[in-house]
């Protein structure tokens, strides 16, 4: 059994498909970055999903960021 401090503290955030994920596995951006990892992404020759946070946040997949 974890103690208090040892407890493993995650949230889940909803994809623009319904799907709920793990923030562990999440880059909230503003929508400065998203804008410049989307023209990056666009020049490399790759695909960024950007999500839309019911409250307006973006993010994007870790993974989609790391590549």
């Amino acid at each position: 059994m974890e103690t208090k401090e040892q407890e493993r503290k995650w949230h889940l955030v909803r994809n623009d498909n319904g799907e709920w994920i793990s923030d562990e596995n999440v880059v909230f951006l503003t929508k400065e970055e998203a804008r410049h990892l989307e023209i990056m992404a666009r020049l490399s020759g790759k695909r960024i999903s950007i999500q839309h946070g019911c409250d307006g946040e973006l993010w994007c997949y870790k993974h989609e960021v790391n590549c």
